[in-house]
């Protein structure tokens, strides 16, 4: 008979198997192997009464999408329902990969030299029992921050304006009612609520947020957002909060997590992250946990001061951890609509970004060959699965088991207190999806475990352990 722990060695054995076969060793389909069906798409012009792609929603996934489809040379039209600036309510953080893309656009310098965004440099963690670590990052990495914070109403704004200036046909004030594909032409038809307004594309791509209300009326996403988020922004200088960006994982919110980030001028985002797992913690409950930990968490009371002047709370749903199908004939989904949120940590900005580069490009290669079918559109799905949804997978496994051991965060902390800003920053890929594969790494994992038995040593012994201040 196998002992419990050998059990859980070879399941979790058997979960790594079985990725590694998926991601490596399933045959990959190929777009030039299938029939060409439309030679004609492949010629760029704008003598077309329709559009190669149709865009809905104007959000970071879209607009990135618009932006790199109008440079490579393709008819674009970008549908945005309300007029910018509009906002939009998350914790604002973006991270390395969104800002590389900002940077490849043109518009990271626009948004930190008018004051639009902050660069994170110190910053860090506080864990359910206590410990806590900040450090700096812009040394570690160099050129391209961590993070940094930046306003959806302004980011996404400055983004769309970004598509359009490289040539996508930016429409504002275009709620789209519905999209109907016309399989004789090859064509959708897009209308607009309260509106006799209509387009017509050959590609259709739902960027419409988490409701994802195209694509659910579509039939392609058949699930509704299981997560949520609020948002309140303190005001600069009544405060006592001194670092850039610190997330706080307090033990009944598990696996979710409550956050401080830092504006230009002084401004904070103080958001809390409702993640699935907990019974305790449902989206409908966003608004308690949102007040109960500003009051009753000593560290977040803390770094906030008696008095602080904060605005009321929003809030917005998540999907998280990627559809099961982000993709239909002549049709695929981007973004938070498709669930391009990482599970560990709530966050989509930098996912949405890359995931519409990246369905841009596969879009310039389905156009050029000229075949829409389910099957070649499937395509785009393996591109961004393999690219960081299957990682997805490891990000729920760890965030469930920090709800049920959440002295593995005691342990992180401590690792990160141990090996200082080096930990920290690999720490820092791990929570905004760049490497979160990290934790099975042996300078990481061995880490980790060294502290997590030191702790439990300790524990049973009745030995305080070591704490930092958070402000």
């Amino acid at each position: 008979m196998l002992s419990f722990t050998s059990s859980v060695v070879i399941f979790l054995i058997l979960i790594v198997i079985y990725f590694v076969f998926r991601r490596e060793f399933v045959i990959k389909k190929k777009i030039a192997d299938f029939e060409v069906k439309f030679p004609d798409d492949k010629n760029k012009t704008d003598d077309r009464s329709w559009y190669d792609v149709v865009i809905v929603g104007a959000g970071p996934a879209g607009s990135t999408a618009a932006f790199f489809l109008a440079k490579l040379g393709w008819k674009c039209l970008l549908l945005e329902k309300k007029k910018f600036p509009r906002d939009k309510y998350c914790g604002d953080a973006v991270c390395k990969t969104a800002i590389e893309i900002l940077m490849e656009m043109g518009i990271y310098e626009q948004l930190i030299c008018e004051k639009k965004a902050h660069i994170s440099d110190s910053g860090g963690m506080c864990s359910p029992g206590g410990l806590s670590y900040i450090g700096r990052s812009k040394e570690g990495y160099g050129e391209v921050p961590a993070a940094l914070a930046c306003k959806r109403i302004l980011l996404d704004e400055a983004i769309a304006m970004a598509a359009k200036r490289m040539g996508a046909d930016l429409k504002e004030e275009q709620p789209v009612a519905d999209a109907k594909f016309d399989s004789n032409t090859g064509l959708w038809t897009v209308s607009i609520e309260e509106s006799d307004v209509t387009f017509t594309a050959r590609v259709l791509v739902c960027a419409d947020g988490a409701p994802s209300r195209l694509a659910t009326k579509l039939g392609i996403v058949t699930q509704p957002p299981a997560s949520t988020c609020s948002r309140s922004y303190v005001e600069g200088g009544t405060h006592k909060f001194k670092a850039d960006g610190v997330v706080f994982y307090n033990k009944d919110l598990l696996p979710g997590y409550a956050a401080l980030f830092r504006h230009p001028n002084d401004v904070l985002n103080y958001c809390c992250y409702i993640i699935p797992g907990n019974p305790k913690c449902v989206p409908d409950d966003i608004a308690y946990w949102h007040e109960h930990l500003m009051k009753e968490d000593p560290n977040i009371s803390r770094a906030l001061g008696n008095d602080y002047k904060i605005e009321r709370m929003k809030a917005a749903s998540l999907r998280l951890g990627g559809e099961k199908f982000s993709y239909d004939t002549h049709c695929i989904v981007v973004g938070d609509a498709a669930g391009m949120i990482d599970p560990l940590t709530g966050e989509g900005i930098h996912h949405a970004m890359e995931g519409g580069k990246l369905a841009a490009h596969f879009l310039d290669e389905v156009i050029t060959h000229g075949n829409y079918d389910r099957e070649v559109m499937s395509i785009f799905h393996d591109r961004w699965m393999e690219r960081f949804g299957f990682d997805f997978k490891w990000s729920m496994l760890f965030c469930q088991l920090t709800y049920r051991f959440p002295i593995l965060l005691d342990a992180a902390t401590a690792a990160v207190q141990r090996k200082g800003d080096q930990m920290l920053l690999k720490w820092a890929d791990i929570m905004t999806g760049r490497g979160p594969r990290h934790m099975l790494k042996p300078e990481f994992s061995f880490t980790i475990t060294f502290e997590l038995f030191l702790l439990l040593i300790k524990r049973l012994m009745g030995k305080p352990t070591k704490v930092q201040k958070t402000e």
